[in-house]
């Protein structure tokens, strides 16, 4: 379905977390992001070869959804399920064009936490191999 007769698709009112929610997924993102930075500067300490900070991609693969996940308010996990927490609950969401917006935004989210992730092991790597 297109964004054009999809009513959901960029509409705030559509999303699948609440604010506990949102702020587990910030957290768990910003520590995510704060581990692969960490784990590259031990790296470098290190002097481990370029390749092995192909190891941080999966690390800021995890940061990048989460803040990711956070700012959209929407849980990829639970987009798959058909299903939202709003904080009260796990709860399934019978609207079929919900669930199709927020499967598209969930492939988004995907899709963006992979470049972020991907650029950030690029840069790592150049970084190790300039210094």
């Amino acid at each position: 379905m297109s964004q054009a007769s999809n009513p959901f698709a960029s509409s705030e009112a559509c999303f699948n977390i609440g604010p506990k929610e949102r702020q587990k997924r910030l957290i768990i993102g910003i520590a995510g992001i704060t581990v692969g930075v960490i784990a590259f500067a031990l790296m470098r300490a290190a002097i481990a070869p370029w390749w092995a900070n192909l190891a941080l991609l999966p690390i800021f693969f995890a940061g990048a959804t989460g803040v990711i996940q956070w700012r959209k308010k929407t849980c990829v996990a639970f987009a798959r399920r058909g299903v939202r927490n709003l904080d009260s609950g796990i709860e399934a969401i019978e609207d079929e064009v919900e669930r199709q917006a927020l499967n598209e935004r969930a492939a988004r989210i995907t899709l963006e936490s992979f470049v972020f992730s991907a650029l950030a092991t690029v840069l790592a790597i150049l970084l190790s191999l300039i210094g």
